[in-house]
């Protein structure tokens, strides 16, 4: 790639680098010295996939609204105006989806604030949203997890139905991917609290079938919070089921799992979550889904017909490069057969709970040199003392080496000077000694190739834990730290 011309976000002179895909470089302006950071060729790629990935939603977006009938949208705007329902004082509108608005709304006997999630059924099918409205309250009600949103109160007040649950103080995962703050290590924390979620709500009953980022909110302590379970479904045979969806997507086309949209690949349930979950990580990490066209439709076509990138080796959105091991947990979860993927959400948590204590996982089984290595990165005590110890015979040997090689020396002169005695005057005994000091002189070579190679394997040794060991305190390092350093906090503009 060609080199290409930068200017300093500190001084503003121009400095020439050149990008690489992938690699995240940083430059020292030779003007001011201050640092600053190139963003790399694929941004231009990212910034075409989140607008293809927004005029999909929008597109959703517009058709669920104008699904909407003149007294659906006259009741909501009631509601906004009267700013009331029942005991709750209504504050603000946070969303709007397929069966219903959220509103922030104040108990006024409570004196708290929750969100209040409300539909308005239509004559027509008054009877059908009723029952899928109480069923998701139902199923909601199920579950008792610190990583799901709680439900406190059901009713219908003027024809509003309507279901209280916890107010999330948080931020939306859309909202976070973008962010080079949000550092791996954070990513990875959420979508294990995530998959835990799942786990709890499949051990008793139900399928989310709706993961995606708008659903997961992230609170200040890095809590992850899943919600909206408006199309969830039970896995035992309770007669809910049996409700059906006429005109409303079953999932989210980015994030849904093949047999959600193509039932002769077996029927939904948990494994689709997984999926789901496993198309969810991919956004998180790579800063788009892992399937993107102009329309749903599309959308679903390559899903079903394509396999993502591999995610391995590629730069995250916060500039860290995704090493194998998490490449390999994503692209277990998101395959397309459901035998293929993770045998459960909690699999999957394990595994990305073995990625944040750099254990192996799962996915990507190690060899033994490979565990063995990574068992010494784990533990920099067993490194230091390695290190120490093949330090010190390095020395014994090298020490050994230079003895041998003087002797080997002094054997060398002493052949030359019996060399140089004149024949007549050598002896029997002299010339047993001369062989004998040949003989010598090799047990002295050979100990002296042992001891040479030696040297340089415990050299190369002490390196490798050295290697190991600086590694792994950058690892440690990299991990406490919560936001990028501030001075390189800024992206220079291309000139």
């Amino acid at each position: 790639m060609a080199n290409r011309k930068y200017r300093c976000p500190h001084c503003q002179s121009v400095e020439t680098a050149t990008p690489v895909v992938g690699q995240k470089l940083v430059i020292t302006c030779r003007a001011c010295g201050g640092r600053f950071r190139i963003a790399p060729p694929s941004a231009r790629q990212r910034k075409r996939s989140s607008t293809a990935h927004s005029t999909v939603k929008k597109q959703v977006a517009q058709q669920t609204e104008a699904a909407r009938s003149e007294s659906q949208r006259a009741t909501l705007a009631h509601l906004l105006n009267e700013r009331r329902l029942g005991d709750y004082d209504i504050l603000d509108e946070l969303g709007r989806g397929g069966m219903g608005v959220v509103f922030k709304a104040f108990h006024r006997h409570l004196k708290r604030i929750m969100a209040l999630k409300v539909i308005i059924p239509e004559r027509d099918n008054e009877e059908t949203l009723t029952k899928r409205f109480k069923r998701e309250a139902e199923l909601h009600a199920r579950l008792s997890h610190p990583n799901i949103v709680h439900i406190y109160d059901y009713g219908l007040i003027s024809g509003v139905q309507y279901f209280a649950m916890d107010f999330v103080v948080g931020t939306s995962l859309t909202t976070l991917i973008g962010s080079p703050e949000f550092v791996l290590e954070k990513r990875v924390h959420v979508l294990r609290q995530v998959a835990a979620a799942l786990e709890h709500a499949h051990q008793h009953g139900v399928i989310h079938r709706d993961i995606k980022p708008d659903n997961v909110i992230v609170d200040a302590g890095w809590h992850a919070h899943l919600v909206d379970f408006g199309i969830a479904k039970p896995t035992n045979n309770d007669g809910l089921e049996n409700i059906t969806r006429q005109g409303l997507a079953v999932g989210t086309p980015h994030y849904m799992a093949p047999e959600q949209f193509r039932p002769k690949l077996g029927e939904c349930g948990p494994l689709s979550d997984v999926y789901s979950l496993g198309a969810l990580a991919y956004h998180t990490m790579a800063g788009h889904p892992p399937y993107e066209a102009d329309t749903a439709h599309g959308v679903l076509i390559l899903a079903a017909t394509t396999e993502a990138m591999h995610l391995a080796g590629r730069q995250c959105v916060s500039e860290e490069v995704i090493d194998e091991d998490l490449g390999a947990i994503i692209r277990l979860a998101m395959q397309k057969s459901p035998a293929d993927r993770y045998p459960s959400s909690k699999a999957l948590h394990d595994d990305l709970e073995r990625w944040l204590l750099d254990d192996e996982v799962e996915a990507r089984p190690l060899g033994k040199l490979m565990r063995w290595q990574r068992r010494l990165k784990k533990k920099p005590g067993r490194l230091r003392t390695f290190g120490i110890a093949a330090g010190g015979f390095t020395t014994v040997c090298l020490t050994f080496s230079v003895g041998l090689l003087t002797l080997r020396n002094r054997l060398t002169a002493t052949k030359i000077e019996l060399a140089d005695i004149p024949d007549s005057t050598e002896s029997n005994a002299l010339s047993g000694f001369s062989s004998g000091l040949s003989h010598m002189t090799e047990l002295v070579d050979t100990l002296l190739a042992i001891g040479i190679a030696s040297t340089t394997l415990l050299i190369l040794l002490g390196g490798y834990f050295y290697v190991l060991r600086t590694a792994r305190l950058e690892h440690l390092s990299s991990g406490r730290q919560d936001t990028l350093p501030t001075e390189i906090g800024t992206t220079a503009d291309e000139v």
